[in-house]
């Protein structure tokens, strides 16, 4: 491994709790916190990515995904803003947005929505393409 790839393991953290309640159901918890050099893009990009895991765990328990960040176990750095956009049973969509990038964003989508579009980005009103993987405008 090498130390650009191993300091940008390091430089995240997903801080993960489980807890096993009494009726038996696994519950998970996920902080997405970063270092303060960590570029935004990048941060976001990190807290959609949790987003992801969370909601495929949410599915499997609930058989449709999340339409609120709320439902799910991802509480992300107070510098981050995530929206899910839009979800069924088939798919969602969601954005993310830094305090330090106002009008800068990043979004993910995974799944089909019927008579959706894919997210676009708030700048550079660009289409996330590839299912699963984040897509950012251009950060200053």
């Amino acid at each position: 491994m090498g130390r650009a790839h191993f300091g940008l393991l390091w430089s995240f953290a997903l801080s993960v709790l489980v807890a096993q309640p009494a009726a038996g159901a696994v519950q998970v918890s996920a902080a997405v916190v970063s270092s303060r050099r960590d570029p935004p893009a990048t941060v976001l990009k990190t807290a959609l990515r949790a987003v992801t895991a969370s909601q495929a765990r949410y599915r499997q328990a609930n058989g449709a995904f999340a339409t609120d960040l709320s439902q799910l176990d991802v509480r992300p750095d107070a510098a981050i803003r995530v929206e899910i956009l839009a979800a069924s049973a088939f798919g969602w969509q969601a954005k993310a947005v830094h305090s330090a990038q106002l009008g800068r964003s990043c979004v993910i989508f995974v799944g089909k929505l019927d008579g959706v579009d894919a997210p676009r980005t708030d700048a550079d009103r660009e289409m996330a393409g590839e299912e699963g993987v984040p897509l950012c405008d251009r950060m200053r």
